[in-house]
């Protein structure tokens, strides 16, 4: 089972820009994040965001892809 901890919660950016979502990290692999970019909900490493680890429509499936996986 993986259990999740928010690093950052969602901001309000201004009118023009919207929001930004919240951020998780895993907890035991704080280097996983969790984040949503677009639609797509995404697990990246925190220290190179150019890895990605898998993706999904939503947060609970992420979750579950990434249960596999680790």
């Amino acid at each position: 089972m993986i259990k999740l901890r928010k690093l950052s919660s969602t901001t309000w950016c201004g009118n023009g820009f919207g929001t930004s979502t919240a951020e998780w990290v895993v907890v035991g692999h704080e280097h996983i994040a969790l984040k949503q970019l677009g639609i797509n909900w995404v697990a990246l490493n925190r220290d190179d965001p150019s890895v990605r680890y898998c993706r999904a429509a939503t947060k609970k499936d992420l979750v579950e892809l990434l249960s596999l996986k680790f």
